[in-house]
């Protein structure tokens, strides 16, 4: 197989094996949501988001081992490199995650394998996307390590995050990342405003309909999704626009 193959279920084979020989028995399951189950899915541009929980805390996997597994992974899988999130976490601190303070681990684009000490309750997005539209990988359905979790929970958490956003700084923040931040904004208005959870490209259109003095910078954010070499979101002008719309986003979403 070539090592550039932009083939999801290549990379996807490949990851579920060298988890569970670098795991073993701590590795409970595996969990693919997002884009790729759920629609939207761009070959070639798209991210793959997974869940992995293990048995033990995060803290005492083989963390070390982990880091090395995901460096050649991205080896074989070229055209994989820096689109592929996978957050890992204890069975106990996911099924008791309101009250657990446990730590993460996390790789995705933008950054690399590493322990992030936060409550894993702020993650409640992902895990309600996991348990209600999840697949599973290896390992038991979702139902049985992700606690129930309520659509109204869902919603108030995609509120905090919306607001979470609007405080950043973006002053250092690449195109790409403003782009997404865009895109993410457009998706939490769609979410609250219809009470339905969708794609960035179905947020996006929906947004463009209702808010058509964006119209420009959403579409610019779309365009650098799917060719991120594409040009926009790096003068200044375009750059304070974006912070401007998320401003104004967050300010709808939260009102």
């Amino acid at each position: 197989m070539d090592a550039d193959d932009p083939v999801p279920e290549a990379l996807l084979e490949g990851l579920v094996t060298d988890l569970r020989a670098v795991l073993r028995a701590d590795l409970v399951g595996i969990y693919v949501y997002g884009s790729y189950v759920s629609g939207g899915f761009d070959p070639g541009v798209s991210d793959l988001d997974l869940v992995a929980v293990a048995a033990p805390p995060v803290e005492v996997i083989d963390l070390g081992g982990l880091g090395r597994m995901h460096r050649d992974l991205v080896s074989r899988y070229r055209a994989w490199n820096d689109r592929v999130e996978v957050v890992y976490v204890g069975r106990a601190a996911l099924w008791s995650f309101r009250t657990s303070p446990g730590p993460l681990a996390v790789i995705s684009p933008g950054e690399p394998f590493h322990l992030r000490d936060e409550r894993v309750v702020e993650w409640l997005q992902n895990w309600y996307l996991v348990r209600e539209t999840g697949v599973t990988l290896y390992g038991p359905d979702a139902g049985v390590v992700v606690p129930p979790i309520t659509w109204t929970e869902f919603v108030t958490a995609t509120v905090r995050y919306a607001d979470e956003v609007r405080r950043r700084s973006f002053d250092e923040a690449s195109p790409g990342a403003l782009a997404y931040a865009v895109l993410t904004m457009c998706r939490a208005l769609r979410t609250v405003r219809t009470q339905t959870h969708g794609s960035k490209q179905d947020a996006a259109t929906w947004t463009r309909e209702r808010m058509p003095r964006w119209a420009w910078l959403i579409d610019t954010a779309l365009r650098y999704r799917s060719s991120p070499g594409a040009s926009g979101l790096a003068d200044e002008q375009s750059r304070a626009a974006a912070v401007r719309f998320i401003g104004l986003v967050a300010d709808q979403i939260t009102a």
